[in-house]
């Protein structure tokens, strides 16, 4: 998601903060600071602060070990994890693929709430500690108020809404017993598409009963939840309709290359008489050496470049996402995330056989939704 801020790699695993955390932070910490971990703080003051800012940094710091739990685990079940990203509705664990089996989703989609009770366990018992020592009562209502804290977490991220992992869970129930991984997603997306819809009722309840702040909370969450169902299932669908088709299915062949010494401004007359708007950028001897596209063509022009080479504008080639005419679809649709101007080339032994733009991506996202909906009719 945009706006992500790297903070480090905790085994292999890329760690994240999304810029909306840092809101939530402030919030939090001002929340505690004037409110007290307790509720009876009055001025907010100076150990006020400081114990707020301690008790919301080690909120976040259980919330990154119950995302821990689920990629670590993952990890260990052969799935690749790209990264862990907090932001203003908890934590996300970017897995690649899907788990292999129904044990393997309940264990991964399981392991988070495990690790947040056990957190608020730990903080439980460090309050009780601190109270036989005779510890300020600051200090014991920070662990007191870590220990319920992680004791929501868990509870809420244990409610049967997919994507929760509570969802997750009653996913894989479901995928156990029907042996059909697609049909468990529809029936588990569709109660988390319900109980998206039930919190953005509850929220606009409150809001005219006089708690805006908590309705629209709410209704931001019911929202959230709603759509994350809906796009969890459609991204498992998809990927079933697209178990068997290859890039081949999907590329144009033999695409239209241009010279890497073509200027800009020449670019722009050889592109009005072709249907084309991306071109592999070839060498002399015929080596591929990048991709250009009307966008960086357009950037050029209004720098008023026009007659620098393609070769100075065009994306390099280890920048562009390859692949061969037999590597399947959703490989395809996983490295052209993020990709720069959404293009791969196809290369079959060194050679240049094809290339994907998003008009072929749309096609083939269509043409396989429509497989998929054939497949779920029974026709």
């Amino acid at each position: 998601m945009g706006g992500d801020i790297r903070i480090g790699r905790i085994a292999g695993i890329d760690i994240k903060l999304h810029w909306s955390l840092l809101v939530v932070f402030a919030l939090i910490a001002w929340s505690l600071a004037t409110g007290g971990t307790s509720g009876t703080a009055t001025g907010g003051t100076a150990a006020d602060w400081t114990a707020a800012v301690i008790a919301t940094a080690l909120f976040f710091g259980a919330l990154l070990a119950h995302e821990l739990g689920h990629a670590l685990l993952a990890q260990r079940k052969g799935l690749e994890v790209e990264g862990i990203t907090l932001w203003v509705f908890g934590g996300v664990s970017t897995l690649k693929g899907e788990a292999h089996t129904a044990k393997d989703e309940f264990r991964i989609a399981v392991i988070g709430p495990l690790v947040s009770l056990a957190a608020a366990a730990v903080f439980e018992a460090a309050a009780v500690a601190m109270s036989a020592l005779g510890t300020p009562q600051d200090a014991i209502a920070v662990a007191q108020w870590l220990a319920v804290m992680n004791v929501i977490l868990a509870v809420f991220n244990l409610l049967p809404a997919f994507p929760l992992d509570g969802g997750r869970v009653f996913r894989a129930w479901l995928w156990q017993r029907r042996g059909d991984r697609a049909a468990a997603t529809r029936s588990a997306a569709a109660v988390g598409r319900t109980f998206g819809f039930v919190l953005i009722g509850l929220g606009a309840l409150l809001f005219l009963l006089g708690a805006p702040l908590n309705g629209v909370w709410l209704v931001v969450l019911g929202w959230f939840l709603f759509g994350a169902a809906r796009a969890e299932e459609s991204h498992v669908l998809l990927t079933a309709a697209l178990r068997n088709i290859r890039v081949h299915h999907v590329m144009s062949a033999n695409p239209v290359v241009l010279p890497a010494t073509m200027s800009v401004q020449d670019y722009v007359a050889h592109a009005l008489d072709s249907r084309f708007t991306a071109f592999p950028v070839v060498e002399a001897t015929g080596r591929v050496d990048g991709l250009v596209t009307l966008r960086r063509v357009k950037a050029a022009m209004a720098r008023g470049e026009g007659d620098v080479t393609l070769a100075q504008i065009a994306i390099p080639l280890d920048q562009v996402p390859t692949l061969a005419p037999y590597d399947t679809a959703t490989s395809l649709l996983e490295q052209l995330q993020g990709a720069a101007d959404g293009r791969a080339l196809v290369f079959d032994h060194g050679a240049l056989v094809g290339i994907v733009t998003p008009t072929d991506l749309q096609r083939m996202l269509d043409l396989a939704l429509l497989r998929g909906g054939d497949r779920a009719s029974g026709r």
